[in-house]
């Protein structure tokens, strides 16, 4: 059963969005336009009606993998704790709304499709790290982090919380939704904790 007719962005935003599915969850090999069709629920053949190659698939969906996760980014407060709330809160939701986008992002598997653009796929992933780690770093500067914790080491905790959550998520089949303010409320105790004493 086919999807009705969609406008040629529209398709094209569905074909890429299902591209970054199939990459996280059954691996690069399986990005065929027969499994494509059946993700979005058209014939295999009109895949190639919006998109040239399997290649120019996969630049889309990276494409769409930034446009997700940088819209509205970054954040802007002034306090860098609240900046990295919104920041966390937000990818924490994200996670649950489009978790094969995250995962896709997470997965050294959207690198490997990418081929000689692997780096365009680093790039965003750096980019959300180096946020945390500012955010982080200038949190420290206001003492608001105890000095003597690695605001690399917190960058992974932060980063893997997201990621353990968006794993979480599809392993449940979609049911694991943790609250992404209780979420943060306990990564902020555990951040501010030791500069209170």
């Amino acid at each position: 059963m086919s999807t009705p007719r969609r406008p040629t962005e529209e398709r094209r935003q569905q074909i890429a969005e299902a591209a970054l599915r199939i990459i996280s969850g059954k691996g690069v090999h399986r990005l065929t336009a027969q499994e494509l069709g059946r993700e979005v629920g058209i014939a295999d053949g009109t895949i190639f009606r919006h998109f040239k190659d399997k290649a120019e698939i996969v630049r889309a969906a990276i494409a769409h993998l930034e446009g997700v996760l940088f819209t509205n980014f970054p954040p802007a407060a002034e306090d860098p704790l609240e900046r990295l709330q919104s920041f966390f809160e937000g990818r924490l939701t994200l996670v649950q709304r489009m978790p094969s986008v995250f995962l896709a992002a997470f997965s050294d598997r959207l690198e490997e499709a990418a081929g000689e653009e692997a780096g365009v796929v680093r790039s965003i992933i750096e980019r959300s790290q180096a946020f945390v780690r500012q955010c982080l770093v200038e949190a420290q500067e206001r003492g608001q982090i105890d000095p003597r914790l690695s605001p690399e080491a917190l960058t992974l905790v932060v980063i893997g919380t997201l990621q353990a959550s968006a794993f979480a998520h599809r392993r449940s089949g979609g049911k694991s939704k943790m609250d992404p303010r209780i979420a943060w409320q306990t990564i902020e105790i555990m951040l501010t904790s030791t500069a209170r004493k």
